[in-house]
């Protein structure tokens, strides 16, 4: 590998911004690891460096007495918009892209988060359950339905390998779409950059919010939109309750014309890790709450929340809003989180930080929410569509996700058949979420 720029060259970029300590093992290199080192060294993008150092030292939110809640939302249950979204699903006007960046060392595993063994009797994996649901709504829509799938630089290639290896979970290969977003370097509490390994800055992904930037300029929504794909579901791939061809949402979001339709729920307590809904100067927005006030995430004088609609990162995009922002990019903001994460120490030892140490840098998806020119909101039962998987044990953990699938399984099995589901052995096909008149003949014989 040939370095694209010399060690001087590389000390006088670093000079210019103070960064000159990440060359401080350079002599202990091999040929390879000093290339690669520059190579990171000569990709740095300064006007990127400034922002997020810049950000270090601001609040981005505006004045929270500018933001105001949503008066009234639609609530999901319309036969009018099920009915509708089923055909045009049917028609193939709806793709599902599932972003599967994360690792899951917080889940105890070494891999990607979508290997996880999530469901309640026989295990199978997040990335097993949701092939398995589009495998059913395929059936139900007589035709193989596109599904793509953002990873990450440092999963991308075992992500492909388990899908190949698991012969796609029963999926047609030429149905799934791989892709992978991109990084951004990670800074130390000072805002320097830092060093993960001797030859390797410390980076992290960069967040969701340029997923369908990556997803345009992958070739996808071209051959999507060949195919006559209108919409596309996004989703996150570890909350186990998402509906990969939501017919409902598709159809409410075609009837309003929207350019993106937000699927939500309602927050439980002012201390929910989620973040609101909210109108600014007319325009709908999110705010993480990471980054909320507390005179946004309280409660009023009645003890109800003054923000009650909850983001769960689950949104129907048009198509062409979607080319739209791919080809005329605009500036998305960035958002930093301080995490735990690994570095060379001051012996020059790789060390695994416990504590979080290190400022992270993402782009959320609902950044794109005032950059369109409608955008819906339409609110669902949280039992039906949410359930995270944060934690290895306690709130967002395996068992509450476990659980909040087998109450889901019993409710769509007892609607279905008019029975109790019994079993506690195996896990319901998801052609229950999907029911034909074949399938529910079958499975009653």
């Amino acid at each position: 590998m040939k370095a694209p720029m010399d060690y001087q060259q590389a000390v006088k970029k670093l000079t210019s911004i103070n960064q000159l300590h990440l060359l401080r093992y350079y002599d202990e290199l091999t040929i390879d690891e000093k290339n690669n080192l520059l190579c990171q060294i000569d990709i740095i993008d300064l006007e990127a460096l400034m922002l997020q150092q810049k950000l270090l030292q601001q609040s981005i939110l505006q004045s929270s007495n500018e933001y105001s809640p949503f008066s009234s939302l639609p609530t999901s249950g319309n036969p009018i918009d099920f009915v509708q979204g089923k055909e045009m699903i049917a028609q193939g006007l709806m793709g599902c892209l599932i972003v599967a960046g994360g690792q899951g060392t917080r889940l105890r595993i070494n891999g990607p988060k979508g290997s996880f063994p999530v469901t309640p009797y026989e295990k199978k994996s997040l990335f097993q359950l949701f092939s398995e649901k589009v495998a059913a709504a395929g059936r139900q829509a007589k035709q193989a339905l596109p599904l793509a799938i953002m990873t990450s630089p440092s999963n991308h290639q075992e992500t492909i390998t388990l899908f190949e290896q698991h012969h796609f979970f029963g999926l047609n290969p030429h149905q799934v779409y791989f892709f992978s977003q991109g990084v951004l370097p990670m800074l130390d509490k000072q805002g320097n950059l830092f060093l993960k390994s001797k030859d390797m800055l410390a980076k992290g992904p960069d967040g969701n919010g340029l997923a369908l930037h990556h997803f345009f300029r992958s070739g996808i929504w071209s051959k999507w939109h060949q195919q006559g794909v209108r919409a596309v579901n996004f989703l996150v791939i570890d909350n186990a309750l998402a509906d990969p061809f939501d017919a409902e949402l598709i159809g409410n979001h075609e009837r309003s014309h929207n350019d993106i339709t937000v699927k939500c729920i309602s927050r439980k307590n002012a201390q929910e890790k989620v973040g609101i809904i909210a109108k600014l100067k007319n325009k709908a927005v999110i705010i993480e709450y990471s980054e909320l006030p507390e005179s946004l995430a309280g409660t009023k004088s009645d003890g109800s929340l003054i923000f009650s609609c909850a983001n769960i990162s689950l949104f129907c995009f048009n198509m062409d809003f979607i080319k739209k922002i791919a080809q005329n990019p605009t500036s998305m903001s960035l958002h930093k989180a301080f995490k735990a994460t690994s570095y060379v120490n001051e012996n020059g030892q790789l060390q695994q930080s416990i504590k979080p140490i290190a400022w992270k840098f993402e782009t959320f998806i609902f950044d794109l929410l005032p950059i369109a020119e409608k955008v819906g909101v339409l609110l669902y039962p949280r039992e039906q569509c949410f359930s995270p998987l944060k934690n290895f044990e306690g709130e967002d953990s395996i068992s509450t996700v476990r659980q909040a699938l087998l109450n889901n399984d019993r409710r769509v099995f007892l609607e279905a058949t008019g029975k109790p589901y019994d079993s506690e052995s195996r896990d319901i096909p998801q052609d229950f979420y999907y029911l034909t008149p074949e399938f529910l003949r079958e499975w009653k014989h």
